[in-house]
């Protein structure tokens, strides 16, 4: 059977440095280029020995370069195509849905194998996420740069044994990383790296069933996936998302807008400037005309999770926003409307999960080691618990309503709570004592 090409050329390359680099006497040391070079020697009696030790040293190089060979393909072909925290793997972009001008979905795709193994995010055997947060990093090859990404949970009629993600990119401003995804398109390598776990949800809220998310942007994803794994796991609990975005068209097809647009009259100049009430947030529901290719992927987790998931959504150029009392509004909903586990929220301080105060120097990549040291109550652990309220977006984002993240060796950690969550606790001391403030 005939050499692949790449041992033949290492066996050539032995060959020529067998018959070019001859070994040598002992000699006198300098600093000359002996040690890349080989110098030829006229000598009959150096001759003669040269032809004698000509015999083992091509046999021991071969040796060397096809022992070195075959671990560096079969290590590669071992590698190159599975989800790792250690190396970049490349997918190919499958799909590619325009949401606007400057933001994208796409759909991406493993280099398939004869028998892929199982991705390393799946729990084994089954088809559920392992980690109910998890992000991936993605490489920008140009600048050497690397960046963080969250999936967007899986749709249920999806194989996800199959590989394949789905992310929502959204360019900015200086953003080397953002800017070079929206200009790849289908067919077009990308190179991730990971899993990498985020916070234990579900080991924090225990034995609460709140969960608020307040997103700007693409931090809507994280919620997501928040959202499918609070719900999934507890028929019980609830999620209100709240998302806040700069435009109506990162929502509903910039198409639709255009022909609304051009229905509408806009209102007098004096009517805009006079207003004394800023418009609502709204609700999104299942029969949302004309969505965006995201505002589909929230519109099938609400049919999936019905009333027990509420999405509202503000728009940053319709002058709707979260106020301070709507954050509060939601927050106070749940403790009202869901169900009642006040006498379960027992927490001690120094939990590792549970402490507002712990929680100011860590990341949220924590050690997925950590777990909740929480006193017994009376024969069942499980009967500590926090409600959650997270915040993921922009660093301003968070920094409004959250405070702001501060570095720690290296690593972005939570930072106090401050911004309108600060205040919020301030004026209601039972809402730090139920609520944990987690910043993404």
């Amino acid at each position: 059977m005939a050499a692949p090409p790449l041992l033949r050329t290492f066996a050539m390359r032995a060959r020529h440095i067998s018959q070019t680099c001859q070994p040598r006497g002992p000699r006198p040391f300098n600093y000359t280029n002996d040690a890349t070079h080989c110098n030829r020697r006229s000598s009959k009696n150096s001759h003669f020995h040269h032809k004698q030790a000509r015999v083992l040293p091509p046999a021991a190089i071969a040796l060397v370069i096809l022992g070195t060979a075959t671990y560096l393909l079969t290590s590669s072909s071992r590698t190159s195509t599975i989800l790792n925290e250690t190396t970049f793997v490349p997918y190919t972009i499958t799909a590619r849905d325009a949401i606007s001008p400057s933001s994208v979905l796409f759909t991406i795709s493993p280099h398939q194998r004869h028998e892929p193994p199982p991705p390393p995010y799946l729990l084994p055997q089954s088809t559920r996420w392992r980690y109910p947060l998890w992000s991936v990093e993605f490489k920008q090859p140009e600048v050497q740069i690397a960046r963080h990404y969250t999936p967007l949970p899986p749709q249920q009629d999806e194989d996800r044994r199959d590989g394949k993600l789905r992310f929502y990119v959204r360019a900015v401003g200086g953003g080397e990383m953002s800017n070079y995804l929206l200009r790849l398109r289908v067919g077009n390598e990308v190179y991730l790296r990971g899993p990498h776990p985020g916070f234990d949800i579900l080991g924090r809220l225990g034995a609460c069933k709140n969960v608020v998310f307040l997103a700007g942007g693409t931090g809507v994803v994280p919620g997501m996936q928040v959202a499918v794994a609070v719900l999934e796991g507890d028929e019980s609990s609830q999620v209100k998302l709240l998302w806040a975005v700069r435009k109506r068209e990162e929502i509903q097809s910039v198409a639709f807008l255009t022909q609304q647009q051009q229905q509408q009259q806009k209102p007098a100049w004096w009517k805009v400037w006079t207003a004394t009430t800023r418009p609502a947030p709204m609700e999104i529901t299942t029969d949302l005309e004309n969505p965006s290719a995201m505002a589909r992927e929230l519109m099938r987790l609400k049919a999936r999770f019905g009333q027990r998931l509420h999405i509202r959504l503000a728009v940053d150029e319709e002058r709707t926003r979260f106020t301070a009392q709507d954050v509060q509004s939601a927050l106070r909903s749940c403790e009202e409307n869901g169900p009642s586990h006040s006498h379960a929220v027992v927490v001690d301080n120094g939990c590792p999960l549970h402490d507002q105060l712990l929680h100011t120097q860590i990341s949220e990549f924590e050690d997925p080691r950590a777990a909740c040291q929480c006193r017994d109550v009376g024969s069942d652990s499980r009967l500590s618990g926090k409600n959650l309220f997270m915040v993921s977006g922009p660093d301003g984002f968070i920094a409004h309503y959250a405070g702001e993240k501060m570095w720690l060796n290296g690593a972005r950690a939570q930072g106090p709570v401050e911004g309108v969550a600060g205040q919020l606790q301030r004026r209601d001391p039972s809402l730090s004592r139920n609520w944990l403030v987690l910043k993404l």
